[in-house]
């Protein structure tokens, strides 16, 4: 029973920091503009100047 406490007292944070940075990945989302939508993003700040 005593094997049992150490393997999961390491295996436990380890499995939670795993699915924090996985949680974390997926809430990352880094979409790039295309030159169309960077074009008219240009534009209508061109035009509140």
């Amino acid at each position: 029973m005593n094997i049992v406490k150490k393997i999961t007292s390491w295996v436990i944070p380890v499995l939670l920091v795993a699915a924090l940075l996985v949680t974390m990945n997926t809430f990352k989302r880094t979409e790039t503009l295309t030159p169309d939508e960077q074009k008219k993003i240009e534009q209508y700040t061109t035009v509140e100047k």
